[in-house]
C-alpha cells in the first residue's frame, strides 16, 4: 500500500485539534500520514491551520464542508478551498432537518448547480453519507445513488464509507463498486458484526480488528480511480492516535 494514498480524516482528532493544533498535526505525521482530510477549523483561523499543514508538509485529501454553507456561503467555500489548494469538497452530512424527500431533492439540485458552476474552474463536489442514506430512498434510489446520479452529464462525486454501509446491513464492496471512477476519496473504518447497528461503542473498531474486507476494497480502489483512502475513527477506547496508528499500519500491511 502506498502511504501517500492514506489520509487521516480530521474529524477523528476534532477535540485534539481544538485544544492543540500543532501537536495534532505533529502526531499524525509521526504515525506516518502524508495527507489529511479537513473537517472544519475547530475554532481556529483557517490561516493558522494552513500554516501547520504547510509546516508538516501534508497533502489535503479533500475537505468536508457543512451542509448549509453550500446554500449560503459559496464564496467562503471557494476562498477556503483556494487557501488550502484543494478543489475536492464534500457536503459532509445532510442536516437532520433536510432528511426527507423534499430536502434530498433540494440538496441534489444545489450540489448539481454548484458542480456545474465551480466545475468550470476545476472543483469537484461530492457527498458523504451516514447509514440511513444507504437505506432511505428517493424515486426508488438510495440517497447516495440518487444524489450522485448525473443530470445532463453533470454528476456529484460519492464518498462511500465502509462503516456506515456495514451499519446499514449492506456489503461495502458491493456498494463501492457502484462508484468506479466517481469516488476519488473513500472512507475506511472497521465494523464488528453481531451488535446493534446503533451500538458504536461495540461495533466500531480499528482497521483489521473487525469484519470489513479491506484487502478487497483496496484492490477495487486501485483499479477504480481512488486517490486517497481516508481513515476515520469517530472515537477511540485506546487513545485516538493509537487507534489511527493501528489502522494506518493495517493498511500498510495490505
Amino acid at each position: 500500500m502506498d502511504k501517500n494514498k492514506i489520509a487521516a480524516q480530521m474529524y477523528s482528532v476534532r477535540k485534539e485539534l481544538e485544544q492543540d493544533p500543532e501537536n495534532t498535526f505533529r502526531s499524525l505525521k509521526e504515525i506516518g500520514f502524508e495527507a489529511v482530510q479537513l473537517d472544519g477549523m475547530r475554532g481556529h483561523q483557517a490561516t493558522e491551520i494552513k500554516e501547520l499543514v504547510s509546516k508538516y508538509d501534508f497533502k489535503i485529501a479533500g475537505m468536508h464542508i457543512k451542509h448549509e454553507r453550500f446554500f449560503s456561503d459559496l464564496d467562503g467555500i471557494i476562498s477556503e478551498s483556494l487557501l488550502f489548494n484543494c478543489k475536492t469538497i464534500y457536503d459532509k452530512y445532510i442536516d437532520d432537518k433536510e432528511q426527507h424527500t423534499e430536502g434530498y431533492i433540494k440538496t441534489k439540485k444545489q450540489l448539481i448547480t454548484t458542480q456545474a458552476t465551480l466545475g468550470k474552474i476545476g472543483f469537484r463536489i461530492g457527498l458523504h453519507c451516514p447509514e440511513y442514506d444507504f437505506n432511505n430512498t428517493v424515486e426508488g434510489r438510495t440517497i447516495l445513488d440518487y444524489i450522485t446520479d448525473p443530470v445532463f452529464g453533470t454528476g456529484i462525486y460519492a464518498e462511500p464509507d465502509t462503516y456506515w454501509i456495514s451499519v446499514a446491513g449492506k456489503d461495502p464492496l458491493e456498494e463501492f463498486e457502484k462508484f468506479s471512477g466517481r469516488a476519488p476519496i473513500v472512507h475506511l473504518k472497521d465494523y464488528i458484526k453481531g451488535f446493534s447497528p446503533d451500538d458504536m461503542d461495540s461495533n466500531l473498531t480499528e482497521l483489521g480488528n473487525g469484519d470489513v474486507d479491506f484487502k478487497s476494497i483496496i484492490e477495487w480502489g486501485e483499479k477504480s480511480g481512488v486517490e486517497y483512502y481516508c481513515i476515520e475513527q469517530d472515537y477511540s477506547k485506546i487513545g485516538i492516535f493509537n487507534s489511527l496508528a493501528k489502522s494506518f499500519d493495517h493498511l500498510m500491511s495490505l
